[in-house]
Formats: C-alpha cells, structure tokens, sequence
C-alpha cells in the first residue's frame, strides 16, 4: 500500500470514474481553458500522468487523482485576478474545492497545490508532483499553440513543402 491505495493494478477508468462522475466536476466542462475546457484539458493532464507514473512504476493512482483535481475550480471563482494572481491563486482554489469534495492524501494535496511551480511559488515534494507539473505544461503548451496556430501551422508546414519539393 501507497500513501493510502491498495496498489492492485487499476485502469484509468477505475480510477477516474468517482472523480469526473460529480456535478461539479462536470461543471468543468463550461469553463474555457488554453481553446478547450478545463475538463478536457485535466482529463489530458491525468491521462499523461497516468501512463508516465504507472510506466515508472509510482503511486500512479494518486497521481491521476491529482492530475484530475488540479484545476479543479470554476472561472467564476476569481474572475477578478488579473496577471500572475491567476496561476498562483488558482492552486489554492483547486486544492480548497477537492479536499472540499474528496478525501485526500498528501500527494495528492501536494501535486494539486504545487502544479504551477515554479510561478505558484510551491515546489512539488514528490517525483509524481514533478511529472504532474512537467505533464500540465506540456499539455498546456500543446493546447494553447494548437488553438492559437493550428491553420497558420498548416499553412506554415503547406509552404515548407512547396518550397522543399521545388529544390527537388
């Protein structure tokens, strides 16, 4: 046992489902995030987190429990933050909203509340809160560069064709 969860081998359905099945998380899904919505983009961050920590074989289960909690607040909560207040404040609403709703462990609270290091100022205690932080990034960067430039990606990628297949 890990941190509290019988480590028995558990698909991500398992143990997403008694998260992502709650009204209010559900919720997640009216809220704009990176061009997509918050649930779209926790359910990305968990599932990256859930297939780097189970392949190095870590506490995969609280991992990809606080990879689905880590943004777990609505826009509403603080629309009035502006700049950097957002990205160091939101931990603190996600954390507050998921120990709220949800009993958890210490690497849980720790991967929610230390995910935006090193901006949020808390560094993560744990390997599996590193690679939830590492996943998140990823995730956001791919999400945002994919709604800001995806058509002048392609028209990017269209000319370079051209222009490699006429020095053929």
């Amino acid at each position: 046992m890990v941190l509290g969860y019988d480590m028995k081998k558990r698909t991500f359905a398992e143990i997403s489902n008694s998260i992502i099945e709650k009204d209010k998380y559900q919720s997640l899904k009216n809220d704009s995030h990176h061009g997509l919505t918050r649930y779209i983009h926790s359910l990305r961050v968990a599932k990256g987190t859930y297939f780097v920590t189970k392949l190095l074989r870590l506490d995969y289960i609280s991992a990809t429990r606080g990879a689905l909690l880590h943004d777990y607040f609505n826009e509403c909560e603080y629309l009035n933050k502006k700049g950097l207040e957002k990205p160091k404040i939101h931990p603190f609403l996600a954390l507050n909203n998921a120990n709220f709703e949800y009993k958890l462990n210490l690497l849980e609270k720790n991967i929610i509340i230390s995910h935006m290091y090193p901006i949020g100022l808390i560094k993560p205690n744990y390997l599996e809160s590193w690679i939830v932080s590492i996943v998140d990034k990823v995730v956001a960067i791919y999400e945002y560069c994919n709604n800001k430039f995806k058509d002048k990606l392609a028209l990017w990628i269209i000319f370079l064709i051209n222009m490699l297949s006429v020095k053929l």
